[in-house]
Parts: C-alpha cells; sequence; structure tokens
C-alpha cells in the first residue's frame, strides 16, 4: 500500500527570523478562529490538530494541518493562498495519493501561480511557467531540472518530491509526511496546536442498547465432519445493558447442513472487577413459526455503554469514533460442525435481552467454498 499524506511549506527565508515562528503559529490560531475553531491544551477534546515545524535555519515552515488529510486540494490550496497572502511569500501545497499521484501547487502572494499533478491526468509541462518556479530554486537549478526530476522518478511519486526538496534547499523529510504520519512519532521541536470547534452540536442522548458490526465472517467452508471458528466484532450504539442471546437460523440449519457448537465472547477492552470472558452452548429448538433454530443465551454479560456520534464528522472526530467503537466491542467466536456437504446460507442473530427486537443484528453467512458463493451469485 502506498503512503497518503499532505502539508504546506512557507518560505520564509527573507524574513525576520526571530519571530517568524511565533506570527505564523498566532497567524494560524486566527485562521482558525475564522473557521470556527478555538484552541484547546486538551487534545482530547479536540476535533483537529496542526502541526508545525519550522527548519533549522528557518528558511521553510512546515504546516501538516489534520483537516487536509482527506486529499482535498482546494481545502489544502486555500490554506496555503491564506498563509501566503499574510506573510506576502510562497506557499506550496503538496498532496500525494497511494504514492502513486502528486500534487505541488505554488502559490504566490496569496494567488496560485502554476501547480505540477499528474492526479487527473499525465503532466503536461509545456503548460507550465517556468518563471514561476524560479523564484525558489537555488544553485542555478531551473524548471528544467524539476522536469528532469519528475522523468527520471521511478514508480513512486515520493521519489519525485526527495530530488524536488534538494532544488529547493529544503529537508525531504519535510515533504515526505503529513499529520497522520507525524502525529505518530515523538514530536521534539515541532509545535501541536489542538482545536476544538466552538458551536460543536452536543452528542445526541443515547437510546436502548442497539448491536451493529464493526467486523465479522461471511464464509465458513468446513466439510463434513470438520469444526470451524468463525469470529464476529459487535459494538453497541445505545446504553449499556446485561445479558444477550446468539440465534443461528436459515437454509443450512433446516437442512441439516451446519450446526453452531459453542460461542466464546470476550469483552474487546476488558472492564474492571467484571467478568470479561464467557462461554455458551448451543441448544437446538423450534422458532414460533416452527423453523429449526439454535440459540446461546448469556445472562451474565455486560454490555459496554455505546457511543453516538454527531455529523458530519471532523477527521479527529471519525478517527475517534473509530477506536470507541472497538473499544467498547464484544468479540464472538463461534464453532461451527459441518453435518452434511452441501452449500446454502445460514443467519446469526446478535441480540440484546433488553431492546431485542430493535436492537438486534443479523450476519448471513454463506456455507461452501468462495467459488460456490461467487457461482451462486453470480460474479
Amino acid at each position: 500500500m502506498g503512503a497518503f499524506f499532505s502539508n504546506i511549506q512557507l518560505r520564509t527565508s527573507e524574513f525576520d527570523k526571530s519571530y517568524i515562528t511565533d506570527k505564523v503559529v498566532d497567524y494560524i490560531i486566527k485562521l482558525s478562529a475564522e473557521g470556527g475553531f478555538t484552541i484547546t491544551d486538551n487534545e482530547d477534546d479536540a476535533d483537529k490538530s496542526i502541526i508545525i515545524s519550522p527548519t533549522e535555519d528557518l528558511t521553510w515552515i512546515s504546516i501538516y494541518d489534520e483537516d487536509t488529510e482527506d486529499q482535498n486540494s482546494k481545502k489544502l490550496n486555500k490554506i496555503a493562498s491564506s498563509l501566503s497572502k499574510k506573510f506576502k511569500t510562497i506557499a506550496l501545497s503538496i498532496l500525494v495519493n497511494d504514492s502513486d499521484t502528486v500534487y505541488v501547487g505554488l502559490t504566490n502572494n496569496g494567488t496560485l501561480k502554476d501547480a505540477i499533478s499528474n492526479r487527473s491526468k499525465k503532466i503536461d509541462f509545456n503548460k507550465s511557467k517556468p518563471l514561476v518556479w524560479s523564484e525558489i530554486l537555488i544553485n542555478n537549478y531551473s524548471f528544467e531540472d524539476v522536469k528532469s526530476a519528475f522523468q527520471s522518478k521511478s514508480v513512486f511519486v515520493e521519489d519525485f518530491l526527495t530530488q524536488f526538496a534538494k532544488l529547493i534547499n529544503l529537508d525531504n523529510s519535510k515533504l515526505l509526511t503529513g499529520y497522520e504520519y507525524l502525529n505518530k512519532e515523538t514530536l521534539t521541536k515541532e509545535i501541536k496546536l489542538n482545536f476544538v470547534q466552538k458551536d460543536k452540536k452536543k452528542t445526541p442522548e443515547l437510546g436502548l442498547t442497539k448491536f451493529s458490526m464493526v467486523a465479522g465472517s461471511g464464509l465458513v467452508d468446513a466439510k463434513k465432519g470438520e469444526k470451524q471458528f468463525r469470529e464476529w466484532i459487535i459494538t453497541n450504539e445505545g446504553v449499556s445493558s446485561n445479558g444477550l442471546d446468539i440465534i443461528v437460523a436459515g437454509e443450512c440449519i433446516e437442512n441439516g447442513l451446519i450446526i453452531p457448537d459453542l460461542c466464546n465472547l470476550s469483552l474487546f477492552v476488558p472492564q474492571v472487577d467484571k467478568q470479561n470472558e464467557f462461554t455458551a452452548s448451543f441448544i437446538e429448538t423450534s422458532s414460533t413459526t416452527g423453523e429449526r433454530i439454535f440459540y446461546a443465551r448469556v445472562e451474565d454479560i455486560v454490555i459496554p455503554k455505546g457511543y453516538k456520534p454527531t455529523y458530519p464528522m471532523t477527521p479527529k472526530e471519525s478517527k475517534r469514533y473509530g477506536d470507541i467503537r472497538y473499544d467498547r466491542s464484544i468479540r464472538f467466536n463461534i464453532s461451527f460442525i459441518a453435518e452434511q456437504e452441501g452449500v446454502g446460507e445460514f443467519t446469526v442473530f446478535f441480540c440484546p435481552l433488553t431492546n431485542r427486537q430493535e436492537g438486534s443484528y443479523s450476519s448471513t453467512v454463506f456455507k461452501g467454498q468462495l467459488d460456490d458463493w461467487m457461482k451462486k451469485n453470480a460474479l
């Protein structure tokens, strides 16, 4: 898998170095305030963050905005334009998608003057503006060197950025990263700013326990007499409650092709002073409509309290929500025994004892090989 990142490079080589970093920080805070954000010291409450990293000689200041990691070049250029206009200098907008496509925009005094991009089609250097780029090139390098750097790159566009960094006297590590990558490192000389939305919507109140799936199995390919384990990770979107049922029904159960044996449950994140692991055997019975079903009940489990996000979400909120979904999940590991050869479908129902009707989640599973499933579904 390739790399995905974005950044802004603000040229400050001609400025008074004593206060330039502070001035950039102050302006970014002001710019964020205009966008509806206020600065906070508590990153746990933050809706977005920005990392600012000046070079040793302060010829460039790198800005890594979490909001631009969504690969939106218009958003990236808007921020670069504001910085460029404020400081009456050049700002570069850098965006890399899957190490395959690259966008380098050059903004001067608030106006986008030119861009190098292979995002939509092959770069046509005949349409480029060499004089625009000459303002940031050092040591008598020319735009021909920029062209050569791109044309001599290997598979990855990062090779171009590495060569381009030499042409503008910038450490290539500044160009070859974005907020998500940099945020995983130990920050030393960088400045990190955290922001919260001023008029943030209140988190809605939780309803009754309601299951949804984070991850799960869709195929059981056991041969006759074999036992196979399959796993589901189920999270809660409502309040905490006690107890749940796992019900297995459908074509394969009715035709005696497969039966569930045991279900091992565990909380994704163990809870202090509470039982965190459970085992339940499946019992055969009939539904109210006479269908053959199997069920296993776990009455002692305390289903973790869920979380209901507000939309739209910032990238930080989205990532936080993803973590919460896992942290408050239950892992179900179910063993199945194949009684007969044959293909078909069955359904696994995960049902909280509270709000059973509306809070349940169902997962359809196919018994057979992947090729069998593809034939059945005409793929």
